[in-house]
């Protein structure tokens, strides 16, 4: 005679147990959901609050209007239009020297020379005087320079610093004068 195996008395059935994660999962899902739907019926009359749904589709409303990509940039990203407009005004071939970058105390303003970098693509955009930096822990490192003079000896066009996150820019030749849109 064959014994059968009986469950323990109030012990859950395997297939119970094996359900429970994927309850829990749809629960987290279900809240989270209801969060964002509840979150978007708070902030619709909030005119501060920018991730409002109805918010974010006047605001593509009014960006749609925007023809100008230096304009519709100044409503979004203030260096993204700095860029743009630095790129229509530069000449083509203008070499650009950001000073003021290297080092660990300038780490935070590092993100100024790329997006620089990548604005003013195909120009030359340089932090050190040997065009040789490199990025590690204690930022961007290379030979610094702020002399307009030596600068303008080693064939740059353009000296542009950034004091109190403001750009300025220092035209060292004729190539580096902005021109007129």
């Amino acid at each position: 005679m064959l014994k059968q195996k009986t469950a323990k008395p109030g012990a859950p059935p395997p297939a119970a147990i094996a359900r429970w994660p994927g309850v829990v999962v749809i629960l987290l899902i279900g809240a989270v959901a209801f969060g964002l739907v509840v979150a978007q019926f708070s902030w619709a009359d909030d005119p501060a609050s920018q991730l409002s749904l109805a918010n974010l589709d006047k605001r593509a409303s009014q960006m749609e209007s925007i023809t100008n990509w230096i304009e519709r940039d100044s409503h979004c990203i203030g260096l993204s239009a700095m860029g743009r407009q630095l790129d229509a005004a530069l000449a083509p071939d203008a070499r650009v020297f950001v000073s003021g970058m290297l080092g660990p105390t300038n780490n935070p303003k590092a993100g100024y020379y790329y997006f620089l970098k990548d604005y003013l693509f195909p120009r030359d955009v340089e932090v050190s005087l040997d065009g040789k930096s490199t990025c590690g822990k204690d930022g961007l490192c290379g030979v610094p320079c702020d002399s307009p003079g030596i600068l303008r000896s080693n064939g740059f066009d353009v000296l542009l610093d950034f004091n109190d996150n403001r750009p300025n820019l220092i035209p060292l030749t004729p190539k580096g004068v902005p021109r007129s849109q």
